[in-house]
């Protein structure tokens, strides 16, 4: 659920840089959409903050508790036959250098070799995505001002500030963060299946 929190806000924050820029370019009064737009990335970044937390929790209950060797083995089995998937990176990606019109290959990287890696990598990635909305943060709240006096869709579409590159690299790796995330969430499903009823008989059998 903080998956699809971060998502959703961050998903309203385009919607409302979108129809900030519109309204700039209409000569209405902007600062009040924008200043939504901001405020809604504010809280996708927040929701990183709070899952960074909660894969930190699950890190230790594998570090004190012991799986059970069959579950073990199924994930390994998973994840050994599992091909690299798109990981987050603050340069090796899409939009890194959009400016400078340098294309840049996508970061590929492995999932894991096991649970806890697999949870390392995530909370890894997410530090990454942390930093890299930081600076998209930091460079839409310094251009916030031009809206006061209209100007902003100018400044925005010229390139002449960072925000629009910050913002494109953002969404595009807060999406491909989702998409890792949700891997892992089906590669642990499926060991569960494969070892199926073996430590979740504890579950309600249908009558």
């Amino acid at each position: 659920m903080i998956n699809v929190r971060m998502l959703g806000a961050q998903t309203e924050a385009d919607h409302w840089l979108e129809q900030g820029v519109l309204a700039d370019l209409k000569g209405q009064d902007a600062m009040p959409i924008l200043g939504r737009a901001l405020q809604k990335l504010r809280d996708s970044r927040a929701e990183m903050d709070r899952a960074y937390d909660q894969i930190g929790k699950l890190i230790e209950i594998e570090r004190d508790n012991r799986a059970i060797p069959e579950h073990d083995t199924a994930l390994e089995r998973i994840l050994k036959s599992h091909p690299p998937i798109e990981r987050v990176s603050l340069t090796s990606t899409r939009f890194a250098n959009i400016g400078a019109g340098t294309g840049v290959s996508i970061n590929y990287g492995p999932i894991g070799a096991n649970f806890k890696e697999l949870l390392e990598n995530l909370r890894g990635d997410l530090r990454i995505l942390q930093v890299e909305t930081d600076r998209t943060i930091d460079a839409f709240a310094n251009v916030l001002s031009a809206a006061q006096k209209g100007g902003f869709a100018s400044i925005v579409l010229s390139g002449r500030a960072p925000l629009p590159e910050r913002v494109m690299h953002s969404v595009d790796q807060t999406m491909v963060y989702v998409q890792f995330h949700n891997r892992a969430c089906m590669t642990a499903i499926a060991a569960d299946m494969q070892v199926y009823p073996k430590g979740l008989e504890w579950i309600p059998k249908p009558p």
